[in-house]
């Protein structure tokens, strides 16, 4: 699978150009699919000059904010969860009529967990559909 950064959406398998927006993904490729880097000219096997359009440079905290918008919640979530097994041995062992109130908190966490495995393709989503509306902005203003 392969993110697109011009239109924010994935495309599934290896392809060589995004089904939505038809960029090609990190090379500039020629009409005979020759991959060439982004600031060819000409092509190095035919000499063609026609190119395919590549897709915006992916920016550079982009990875960082992806692990933190991962690795923060999951850090927590795994805390809360050993507190929470922790707490239910605890209490089973002392007093048997807690499992109720347990079994509640049990199905919130799991709820997080759920969520929490969403959170950051949703997030990259709507980071990329901002700077994409940033960067088109004024392009967009004066076609309208």
């Amino acid at each position: 699978m392969k993110f697109c950064f011009q239109c924010g959406r994935i495309t599934p398998g290896d392809p060589l150009f995004c089904n939505y927006c038809g960029r090609s993904y990190d090379t500039k490729l020629c009409p005979r699919m020759h991959p060439n880097p982004r600031r060819a000219e000409v092509c190095s096997r035919c000499g063609s000059r026609d190119f395919s359009t590549p897709q915006p440079l992916r920016p550079i905290w982009a990875p960082v904010l992806q692990f933190l918008l991962s690795a923060i919640p999951g850090f927590f979530l795994v805390l809360a969860s050993v507190a929470l097994v922790l707490f239910f041995l605890i209490a089973v062992l002392s007093n048997p009529n807690a499992l109720l109130s347990f079994l509640f908190i049990g199905i919130a966490l799991a709820i997080l967990w759920s969520v929490w495995s969403q959170i950051p393709q949703l997030f990259r989503r709507a980071i990329y559909s901002f700077l994409k509306r940033i960067r088109g902005g004024g392009e967009r203003g004066g076609d309208r």
